[in-house]
């Protein structure tokens, strides 16, 4: 028998049961009328009856039919449910240590290696209109948690009627009261671990405010500079720019900041397309939990690896921590963050020095340059590329003006020729990619003069392409090893932000606002700890470039998600 064949066999013996079923209803009907002829009417007045009943019952369904009362007038289109606004869920990277007892693939225990490493977290907010800050928390995640740690409070928490309530236009004496706040916390975690930071929503949206992570060393391995921001939970993160070739240490770490449970996927990508990793999948991880593992145990001996975290349940964060060594000096220390994938990418600073070309040249190491890291997200990908500076474009030599990326592979730009210079990157691609950048510099607080050969240390800094920002976007400066931090801001049109600088005591400075013109990248140095950024409708992106007695960094900035208020219910029946 066919699968053809059954359906209609189906139907055959499902026409026969009704066939019957309606012979034994008549012969019950007969049988009941012959018992009718017998005490009651005639058989021919049954009959009548019978088909009386019938004609009425037709009649009724009929009418029924013709005046039957109308149904409710229903909206059937799809309305969002209120919810309650929830707590912003972000984390701060780890600060670099160097891994011990690391099988390929494995869990990592780490120590610290430099004599006079530092690190501190600095967290600034803003208000709304009444004055009110959000409340702030933070804890220190761990590796192996029997429960979601406790969290300590950096700014107080609201009550709950100015958190879910109305947004504020003013204060209760109508005054409009605007504050902000600045704070340090040092060394947040004794073991280095990832910090969890969670802030309070304000009249139902999400508080304003940001988070940075620092550390400084001047000796040691893992000698130079490293701030990362804070950035949001979220399902899914790209990471590119890795590299596993002798002389890299690349660290990736996923850190569950949510209250539930998460099952971690890894999809690893190199120079060829996608790697076949072992012990990439199905990794479950407690509230509160993180974890570390080689980046070289998935995949080993490449110049270039991009690494897409996905996770179900909870969600995470993600990032990588790596350092570079050239034989026995210091050639970089930095944290590559989550990037955001797209056909029209943005990377919002990369730095040429004056010694790129220098540096490669006297470097022991083959990638030791200023460079683009593009990934292709699925399939393959031509793509142009675009340096943005104060003026306007810039010329590229045409080797790294115009890319192809071969589907799910990565590939590397050298920039060491690019006039020095600040620049934001714009990549055009008519695939989905994701990219990040590199900047070096030399480090001279490190150099080794016991080394032989090259003695001259070298840092790193790695700048993910990034989302516009949105609305009103605070930026957290670093505070450690006297650093000097300039602003890059850039647009595809002209644009203009408002920016209030904010001191160490929250103090908020006189707002000035920034033009630029389309296509170019502005550069801000202003005595400042941190900044409170507006942007209105316009689409710009901003990026932090830091210079340190340490080492150099960078730092990308991002707006708080919105938090959704509410969940899309369809009514129907």
């Amino acid at each position: 028998m066919t699968d053809k064949e059954k359906p209609n066999d189906v139907e055959h013996s499902e026409t026969n049961s009704a066939d019957s079923a309606i012979t034994q209803r008549a012969r019950r009907r007969e049988a009941a009328l012959r018992r009718l002829g017998a005490t009651g009417p005639s058989k021919r007045g049954a009959i009548g009856l019978g088909i009386g009943a019938v004609v009425a019952v037709a009649a009724i369904t009929t009418v029924g039919s013709l005046w039957a009362a109308p149904s409710p007038d229903m909206d059937t289109a799809a309305r969002a449910a209120d919810l309650p606004a929830t707590d912003t869920l972000s984390v701060c990277p780890g600060i670099p240590k160097l891994p011990k007892g690391s099988d390929d693939g494995a869990d990592l225990e780490f120590s610290a290696e430099s004599s006079d490493a530092v690190s501190a977290l600095t967290v600034t907010a803003a208000s709304d209109p009444a004055g009110n800050i959000p409340g702030i928390t933070y804890y220190a995640t761990k590796a192996d948690p029997d429960k979601q740690p406790s969290a300590t409070e950096i700014t107080d928490a609201l009550d709950e009627e100015i958190q879910q309530g109305p947004p504020a236009t003013a204060a209760e004496d109508g005054t409009v009261t605007k504050r902000a706040d600045y704070d340090v916390v040092s060394e947040p975690d004794k073991h280095g671990y990832p910090i969890a930071l969670s802030t309070q929503p304000v009249g139902g949206t999400p508080g304003v405010g940001a988070g940075t992570v620092q550390y400084a060393a001047t000796d040691g391995d893992l000698a130079g500079m490293a701030t990362a921001a804070c950035t949001p939970a979220a399902h899914e993160h790209w990471l590119p720019g890795a590299t596993t070739t002798t002389g890299t240490t690349a660290v990736l770490t996923v850190t569950n900041p949510s209250s539930t449970n998460s099952t971690i996927n890894l999809d690893v990508f190199d120079q060829d397309g996608p790697v076949d990793s072992s012990g990439a999948s199905g990794i479950v991880l407690a509230p509160g939990q993180t974890r570390s593992m080689l980046v070289a145990g998935l995949a080993p001996r490449q110049e270039s690896v991009a690494v897409q975290v996905s996770s179900s349940g909870g969600p995470v964060t993600a990032d990588i921590q790596q350092n570079r060594l050239d034989g026995i000096v210091p050639a970089g220390v930095d944290t590559l963050q989550s990037a955001t994938p797209g056909t029209d990418l943005v990377i919002p600073g990369v730095e040429i020095s004056d010694e790129a070309q220098d540096i490669a040249d006297s470097s022991g190491l083959d990638d030791q340059t200023p460079a683009l890291h593009v990934a292709s997200t699925g399939s393959g990908a031509s793509a142009t590329i675009t340096l943005r500076g104060p003026d306007g474009p810039i010329e590229l030599p045409s080797e790294a003006s115009a890319i192809d990326v071969a589907p799910g592979a990565t590939t590397t730009i050298d920039l060491a020729d690019v006039k020095p210079g600040t620049y934001a990157v714009e990549i055009e691609s008519d695939a989905n990619v994701v990219a990040s950048a590199t900047t070096v510099a030399h480090n001279t607080a490190a150099d080794n003069e016991d080394a032989t050969g090259n003695t001259s240390a070298v840092d790193a800094a790695y700048m993910p392409s990034t989302k516009p920002i949105r609305g009103e976007t605070m930026v957290a400066l670093p505070a450690l090893a006297d650093p000097e931090a300039k602003l890059v801001l850039t647009s595809a049109q002209d644009a203009e932000v408002s920016i209030t600088p904010v001191d160490s005591k929250g103090k908020r400075g006189e707002p000035f606002t920034q033009e630029l013109a389309a296509d170019t990248a502005v550069t801000v140095d202003k005595d400042a700890d941190s900044y409170l950024l507006e942007t209105g409708s316009n689409d710009v992106h901003a990026g932090v470039m830091i210079d340190s007695s340490a080492g150099i960094s960078t730092l990308p900035v991002n707006t708080v998600s919105e938090t959704g208020s509410g969940l899309p219910v369809r009514v129907g029946y």
